[in-house]
């Protein structure tokens, strides 16, 4: 019996680790299959080098807007909606970002209308409560989603003076990304 306890306790030992090795190996697929996702998505939609297609938006007191009045200026275009939660964590960064460097850069958060049932009140006291100075613009019938490609948000064009995309990000920007704009 003596020794059949220390064979039980290698036993078990053994088992753990296999049991562990196949986990983690599991969860290296699924970091990999969500980096080839991520991967595939970026080659959608408009890329780092082109130029930005020219767009039209509604602001949020419903006057036409369009992306080309702002070419000489760094413009941060940013496709989000009220709704997500990644959107919503990404918005101080970007506020504190625009407080600071105003007077050196443009942000346009471009609003999922469409997901918002076309409520232009809702989003209003949706900025109003997260403090949201930057513009805010609408994709009233979710045309300029499609025109730029986006299938997933939050995702954010940095766009140069000459008006040539020259980082396209997928996911909640960071403060560090932020400012490497400004460089």
């Amino acid at each position: 019996m003596k020794k059949i306890i220390p064979l039980l306790l290698l036993v078990i030992a053994l088992g753990y680790s296999i049991f562990q090795l196949t986990e983690k190996k599991q969860e290296e697929k699924k970091v990999s299959k969500n980096d080839s996702y991520i991967t595939s998505i970026q080659k959608m939609g408009v890329q780092v080098g082109q130029q930005a297609p020219d767009i039209e938006l509604m602001t949020l007191d419903q006057k036409k807007v369009k992306l080309s009045s702002y070419k000489g200026k760094k413009v941060i275009l940013n496709y989000w909606a009220t709704w997500c939660p990644p959107c919503q964590d990404e918005i101080p960064v970007l506020e504190k970002f625009y407080q600071k460097n105003k007077s050196d850069i443009v942000i346009l958060g471009v609003a999922d209308f469409i997901g918002e049932k076309k409520d232009l009140n809702f989003v209003n006291n949706f900025v109003k409560k997260n403090n949201m100075h930057y513009q805010i613009l609408l994709d009233e019938k979710g045309d300029n989603f499609r025109k730029y490609g986006v299938i997933s948000i939050p995702t954010t064009f940095f766009i140069n003076p000459s008006g040539e995309v020259i980082y396209k990000q997928i996911g909640p920007l960071t403060e560090k990304q932020l400012n490497q704009f400004l460089k």
